[in-house]
Order: structure tokens, then C-alpha cells, then sequence
């Protein structure tokens, strides 16, 4: 029973530390890329609230488990305090990633229309100002990843399918 027990708590240890690698190379990728290149906003808000609640649930699956050690050890004051402390700082985590997720959403650009297979027309996301919102044209390289056009291509989008400032006339 207690082999069993720690071959579950190892193979928990695993998938923890391994979808901490996936988070940490998500959000770390993220920003080493370069020449324009950036995620696309659906498919990366996605993949962020995916994260989000995994870790979510992760925090209360650990804060049930500590509770059950809390009871075990601890009695009295003692227990109901360490109780306390552990329900909070969890509640706190999970509001805390709640909350950073809503913001790295509210980051993104709206992707407005999807011309061809590459080409989007993508305005920034910004809610309270839309006078500062512009439209503009990006490359959808793969299912996550796209990229700013080059003055050729740029030119090339703007004979095809209009002048990205004509969006709003």
C-alpha cells in the first residue's frame, strides 16, 4: 500500500514538474520571439486558460491533500488557524491566476477578418480607447504563431485587399 502510494505521489511529482516546464517554455517562447513574429491571440488565450486552470486545479488538489496532513498533525487552535491559512493563501493563488490570465487576454489583438490561408486583418485590443485601435494586416504562419508583413508582402495585401485604415470608412 505504501509502494503504491509513493509510485502515485512520484508520478504526481512528474506531471507537476512537467507542466511547469510546458508554462515556464509557453510564456518564455513568447517573448524570445523576434522579426515581428508573436503568438495568435485566440490560440494563445486558449493555451493560457488551459494553464490557468490546470494550475487552478492543481492548488486546490494540493491545499485538499495539506488539509488532510493539517488534520492529522495538528489540533485544536492550532488546526483551525493552519485551516484558515491554507483555504486563503489557495483562494488567493487561484484569484491571482484568475486574474492574470484576464489581463494577458486583455493584451492580445482582435483578429477582425481572415482574407486567405496566411493573410488577417487583426486591430489592437484596446478596450477603453478605440480611437488608438489600427487595423493591420498579419502573417498566420502556423496554428500558433504569426508574423508582421515585409514591405513587399505588405504592399502585396494592401493591392489585394484594401488599405487596412479604410476598415472603419
Amino acid at each position: 500500500m505504501k509502494i503504491q502510494r509513493k509510485i502515485w505521489n512520484y508520478i504526481l511529482i512528474l506531471v507537476l514538474g512537467m507542466m511547469g516546464m510546458i508554462t515556464i517554455i509557453f510564456f518564455l517562447v513568447e517573448k524570445l520571439l523576434g522579426d515581428g513574429r508573436c503568438y495568435i491571440p485566440q490560440r494563445a488565450i486558449m493555451i493560457a486558460l488551459m494553464l490557468c486552470v490546470f494550475w487552478q486545479v492543481a492548488l486546490i488538489t494540493v491545499a485538499c491533500l495539506l488539509g488532510r496532513r493539517i488534520k492529522k498533525i495538528f489540533h485544536g487552535v492550532v488546526k483551525m488557524m493552519m485551516t484558515i491559512v491554507t483555504v486563503s493563501g489557495t483562494l488567493c493563488l487561484v484569484l491571482f491566476l484568475a486574474w492574470n490570465w484576464l489581463i494577458y487576454s486583455f493584451k492580445f489583438d482582435e483578429k477582425v477578418e481572415q482574407y486567405d490561408e496566411h493573410i488577417a486583418l487583426y486591430v489592437n485590443n484596446t478596450f477603453v480607447r478605440t480611437r488608438f485601435r489600427y487595423p493591420h494586416y498579419m502573417y498566420e504562419e502556423n496554428w500558433l504563431i504569426m508574423r508582421t508583413l515585409s514591405d513587399d508582402e505588405l504592399q502585396e495585401a494592401v493591392l489585394k485587399y484594401g488599405d487596412p485604415d479604410d476598415y472603419y470608412n
